[in-house]
């Protein structure tokens, strides 16, 4: 299991599972990857061609994640007090500087520099200091258990295969002692926020709707229990507004039964499609390339210019 999970509910470990004692794991980013392009997936995890790229926004990411669960966690575990003693500066640039690190020993290049990663740095302060001062409306201390910080799901991904894990982590789980709710809570960095596409983006919010419904059936959690949200922490602000901004944006996607069926659906689909009975991956079917509308898909694809393996006439445009 991870050895970082940062925080779990005594009550809750007992329902943890060892990943790497199961045949085969899946991710929502694997799937999600799927659902957009099957070549791409393909390629990635049949061909393992993927590039390994690092950028300052995703090492950023990582930090401002680790920096916010930290205070979270002191904040529901031991308090207001000892939570307001945390150095946001300090705390963020050890991390930041942290993750640069092991990124460029992972690429073997630079790919930022000082004045960008100080523009960052002073970008997420700003963030914290502004959500701390207006922590209450967005987390109470009362009535309130913190029920894990990066706690991992590990559990069958459908009826249909025994052998094939879905595996992922969750940023924040919290639930009401009065009410006995769960919330799982999903923290997103983002430049300017989610625009209203991004917020009705149904792949998006398929990630939150397979947690939970993955966390009722590996925490024993009664699904109608649990509640799931996007926390969106926008990096910039408007530099001409005449009203006053947030930085901080809560989406809450449908997850009704309708919703979460369509979303097992169709994770049920691609493990029939991608995996033989005893987890190996099906190596010898066709995988479509899928650029979609104006090749959308493609705009961000590793293998856009890989024109051997994923032939450009070969894409299909719907």
């Amino acid at each position: 299991m991870k050895d970082d999970v940062t925080y779990i509910s005594p009550l809750f470990k007992l329902a943890r599972r060892d990943p790497f004692t199961v045949p085969t794991r899946i991710s929502y980013s694997q799937w999600s990857m799927y659902e957009k392009c099957s070549k791409q997936w393909e390629l990635a995890y049949i061909k393992k061609l993927a590039p390994f790229t690092h950028s300052i926004a995703t090492t950023f990411g990582t930090a401002f994640h680790e920096t916010m669960q930290e205070y979270l966690t002191v904040l529901l575990t031991k308090g207001v007090k000892q939570a307001d003693w945390m150095n946001f500066r300090n705390t963020l640039t050890e991390k930041l500087k942290s993750e640069y690190k092991k990124a460029v020993a992972q690429t073997g290049e630079h790919f930022s520099n000082k004045d960008e990663l100080g523009e960052f740095l002073e970008d997420g302060v700003a963030i914290l200091e502004w959500f701390q001062k207006r922590r209450r409306q967005y987390f109470s201390t009362k009535n309130t258990e913190l029920v894990g910080v990066e706690l991992d799901l590990c559990v069958p991904a459908s009826e249909k295969n025994s052998n094939v894990f879905w595996y992922g982590f969750i940023d924040l789980v919290i639930r009401n002692t009065v009410t006995n709710t769960i919330s799982i809570i999903d923290i997103k960095t983002s430049r300017m926020g989610w625009n209203k596409w991004q917020k009705a983006d149904k792949l998006k919010a398929a990630q939150l709707i397979a947690y939970k419904t993955y966390f009722a059936k590996q925490y024993g959690v009664p699904v109608d229990n649990i509640d799931i949200e996007f926390f969106i922490v926008k990096r910039k602000l408007l530099e001409e507004s005449m009203f006053p901004q947030k930085r901080i944006q809560q989406v809450r996607p449908a997850s009704g039964k309708p919703s979460r069926n369509k979303v097992q659906k169709q994770i049920d689909q691609f493990v029939e499609e991608c995996f033989q009975p005893d987890g190996k991956k099906i190596e010898d079917r066709k995988y479509m390339a899928i650029a979609g509308k104006g090749a959308k898909n493609c705009k961000y694809c590793p293998f856009k210019e890989d024109y051997e393996n994923c032939p450009k006439e070969d894409r299909i445009r719907e």
